[in-house]
């Protein structure tokens, strides 16, 4: 799994384009709904996105809440899963770099068909 979160046949990889700010990639403002998934799926977290670009996201955790080094971000409007690395942690918020994106509709490995799951229950439940 630590070379290839994914299915290695569907994956898609991410393209990284200069900001005008230097960065790796533009960053835009958001407030997003979402949730990790961690320990091959045994583990959620509620959060919420707060700025996210082609190449990672600044997220928000609950108060207390730890997470580790690698996991998924299950990004709740798009239906669109982000294996990543926490780069950084100032808690409440962490910094993700994403290592690959995979769009929940086509899943097709159990961890991304319960990925699938939880993003279909979420819009049941906000009736999306």
């Amino acid at each position: 799994m630590a070379d290839n979160p994914f299915h290695p046949e569907s994956a898609i990889q991410l393209t990284v384009q200069p900001a005008a700010d230097g960065r790796r990639a533009e960053r835009r403002r958001a407030l997003l709904g979402a949730k990790l998934v961690y320990g091959d799926g045994a583990f959620t977290t509620d959060c919420v996105v707060r700025d996210l670009s082609t190449t990672g996201a600044r997220v928000k955790l609950p108060e207390g809440q730890a997470v580790p080094e690698n996991v998924f971000l299950v990004e709740l409007r798009s239906g669109v899963a982000y294996a990543a690395r926490v780069v950084w942690k100032r808690h409440p918020l962490i910094g993700l770099a994403f290592i690959e994106q995979r769009d929940l509709r086509t899943a097709d490995t159990p961890l991304l068909l319960f990925m699938k799951r939880l993003w279909i229950e979420h819009a049941e439940r906000s009736g999306i």
